[in-house]
């Protein structure tokens, strides 16, 4: 479905679909936002993002998703990532499709604030990245589909 933008974006990327009723939140991945990432703050992050229970209830408004396992070499790998993870969401043509991005925001080499690109991280929606089983060098992200 995605292997177009996959081969654009020359990354390594298993793509597979979930139900989102099945995902894992949890708070705590939130915190780890909150202490010990550099993003915490930038528009997309905390404390900028919904608390809690909106995320509980944002996940749960959708029957389908998709997963995304990235391997990532360093710091362009995650903006090629995230780029990808954009096009995607806007490729699917439906309203309510939405992108989430492994990690902080990093499509804007200065942050200028609020942009129609940026999409928060899976932590940042409390969304629990230790249950996908992620090996050294990978990071995963969902797009929520309907």
């Amino acid at each position: 479905m995605f292997e177009d933008l996959i081969e654009k974006y020359g990354l390594k990327v298993n793509v597979e679909v979930i139900d989102p009723a099945k995902l894992r939140l949890d708070l705590r991945a939130r915190w780890k936002c909150m202490f010990g990432c550099e993003s915490f703050g930038k528009p997309s992050c905390p404390p900028n993002v919904p608390d809690f229970e909106e995320c509980v209830k944002f996940v749960k408004a959708y029957k389908k998703a998709i997963l995304f396992r990235f391997k990532v070499k360093g710091v362009e790998d995650i903006r090629k990532a995230q780029e990808l993870m954009l096009e995607a969401e806007l490729s699917l043509k439906k309203p309510y499709a939405f992108a989430t991005f492994p990690g902080g925001c990093m499509l804007c080499e200065e942050c200028r604030g609020r942009c129609e690109k940026a999409r928060p991280s899976m932590s940042a929606l409390c969304i629990d990245a230790t249950q996908f089983g992620l090996k050294d060098y990978e990071m995963a992200a969902v797009l929520f589909v309907k």
